[in-house]
């Protein structure tokens, strides 16, 4: 299983598969298993050199416990020590939910270095509207019952679709996380430096966003894909949050199209 040193944080990955490469970035309370279990890794390594990374705070890698060690600048810095330690000058990402906000931000620092960048569940780069840091309950969750809490709480937002949508190796990954890595993460997001709207109109990176119908009832995504010279769009009906980051069949022809027209090389 590779390591990489990012600052003082060491940073686990694996590294398989053929062709041009691309990196896979999980979401928030997740591990590098939301690529494996979906059936991702299986779908794209002949055609890709696929880089599954534990993002800080998760799986395999170190879990800092400090707010100030998830800035902007430490998780994209993530990905390009990683990058630059299998030696990839370029590369493609495909980013879940939290790891589709640092797909973004890589593309938005190096996009001489990101060629396309694919997005699931995430699709607004914009920066993040002021509201109360606990307004969905997850923090008041984690810090009174730790991620087994975390789970009752997922079940009570998505009621009666919680089984499709957060199946029991989903579940699992959460309860192994680390809950105080997830405060810290969830404490310092408000600093990260979104995209301003006027600045997606010259956005240089193609982007292709999925987005399930449940979680985008006004398909902002196409909007948010309309404002930038090469952006795209895909819609999952009947599908919410976690359902669309598991769909690999509904989504991996299109993100294969995607990227063979824009990373073609």
């Amino acid at each position: 299983m590779p390591e990489v040193e990012s600052g003082d944080v060491r940073i686990s990955y694996d590294a398989v598969g053929e062709g041009r490469p691309l990196v896979l970035l999980h979401g928030w309370c997740c591990d590098r298993s939301w690529w494996t279990e979906p059936g991702y890794v299986d779908e794209l390594m002949n055609d890709h050199r696929l880089v599954n990374v534990d993002i800080r705070g998760s799986g395999a890698s170190d879990k800092p416990h400090e707010a100030v060690a998830y800035t902007a600048d430490a998780l994209t810095g993530d990905v390009f020590a990683v990058a630059d330690a299998e030696g990839l000058d370029r590369f493609a990402i495909w980013g879940q939910s939290y790891g589709g906000r640092i797909a973004w931000m890589a593309a938005a620092a190096a996009p001489e270095r990101v060629p396309a960048i694919v997005t699931s569940g995430f699709w607004d780069p914009r920066p993040l509207p002021e509201k109360p840091a606990e307004i969905d309950g997850w923090d008041e969750a984690l810090r009174q019952g730790g991620t087994s809490a975390l789970v009752d709480r997922f079940k009570i937002d998505m009621g009666e679709a919680f089984d499709r949508e957060f199946p029991s190796w989903a579940q699992a990954v959460v309860i192994r996380a680390d809950p105080e890595a997830l405060l810290a993460s969830r404490r310092v997001r408000g600093t990260w430096n979104g995209i301003p709207e006027e600045d997606l109109t010259s956005f240089p990176v193609p982007a292709l966003l999925i987005a399930g119908e449940l979680e985008d009832e006004d398909d902002d995504a196409a909007k948010v894909a309309a404002m930038i010279p090469n952006g795209q769009s895909l819609r999952l009906p009947g599908l919410g949050h976690g359902g669309a980051c598991a769909a690999s069949a509904l989504t991996v022809p299109t993100a294969r199209a995607f990227l063979d027209r824009w990373f073609a090389s």
